[in-house]
């Protein structure tokens, strides 16, 4: 066993206790960051197995391969949070268009204040 595989378990152990700590886990989520888990442990504790997968999949090396499959899961994260921020956005707006309607007051334009 190498030093960087230790560190690169509890790395990815880290991430999914700050995961479950911090941010939400609803059981779709539980399932997918356990696999997510499960695959980079693998991964880590065994290389060559990447390099096999990536032969099978006609790719040149293994890492190039984890690469090709991080870069869209990347992307995918990023908008799954755009519509997040967007769905939240838009709940605050309306919670302040609610707030404002009724905080409003009526104005009178007959009454003069002098």
């Amino acid at each position: 066993m190498i030093l960087a595989q230790p560190i690169l378990i509890a790395l990815l152990a880290a991430a999914v206790v700050v995961y479950f700590a911090r941010l939400r886990s609803r059981s779709s989520d539980t399932f997918l960051i356990m696999v997510c888990f499960a695959v980079g442990a693998l991964l880590v504790l065994r290389p060559a197995l990447a390099q096999k997968i990536a032969d099978l999949v006609g790719v040149g090396r293994g890492v190039d391969l984890i690469f090709y499959l991080a870069i869209p899961g990347l992307g995918l994260m990023i908008l799954l949070l755009f519509a997040r921020t967007r769905d939240l956005n838009l709940k605050l707006t309306m919670a302040m268009r609610e707030l404002a309607i009724s905080n409003a007051r009526v104005f009178d334009s007959t009454k003069r204040t002098e």
